[in-house]
């Protein structure tokens, strides 16, 4: 076992500050897998997730001995890919992908608990969206969200390709994004991403 991987994070964040690249290496190699599950979890593209990880490390390798950290390594590091997600998500940059991870969250929850007016209000929006959609695009998108069937199961059954599967999956996706009210959408991410514990 390498020495740095047995010293503490406030040890480790002394050091990097000091200039201890090494330290920044393990604070890198300890906190990398779990914040991409932390992103993954609510953009539910590994590339977005990525970026955003990476987005994080650089600006902490660049800000160095000037960082300032109020609580602890953790916090600041879950904090900082928690903004990032949520301004990814806010100015459009990412797929569409997470709308069905918020729609699973608020399934779960509201059956978990009757109280649960957001996620409640947020299923609303959803199938009011859905129930508008053009027939064949709804029936495509209803195949994949209700029966979990694959792009390639849908396009046999329906005699159509898998390409036309996934534009029609796409384009139902970006029809719900603009149909939802974005503050709801912003405070339910807000309030999932809260409820991944930080490690």
């Amino acid at each position: 076992m390498h020495i740095y991987q047995t010293f503490s994070d406030t040890d480790l964040l002394s050091l990097f500050k000091s200039g201890d690249l090494k330290a920044y290496e393990e604070i890198y190699k300890r906190y990398w897998p779990l914040l991409f599950i932390s992103s993954n979890k609510i953009l539910q593209d590994e590339d977005d997730a990525k970026d955003v990880i990476q987005e994080v490390f650089i600006s902490l390798f660049n800000k160095g001995a000037s960082i300032e950290i109020q609580f602890s390594l953790s916090v600041y590091l879950y904090s900082a890919v928690r903004y990032r997600v949520l301004d990814k998500i806010r100015h459009g940059h990412t797929k569409d992908n997470y709308l069905l991870s918020l729609y699973d969250y608020s399934e779960a929850s509201t059956v978990a608990t009757d109280g649960k007016l957001l996620e409640k209000e947020f299923i609303i929006q959803i199938e009011k969206a859905v129930a508008v959609l053009p027939e064949k695009m709804r029936k495509i998108f209803e195949m994949s969200r209700n029966q979990h069937l694959s792009h390639a199961e849908i396009a046999r059954e329906l005699g159509i390709s898998d390409k036309t599967v996934k534009k029609q999956i796409g384009n139902a996706l970006k029809i719900i994004r603009n149909t939802i009210n974005p503050v709801l959408v912003t405070a339910l991410l807000m309030e999932m991403h809260s409820k991944i514990p930080i490690k």
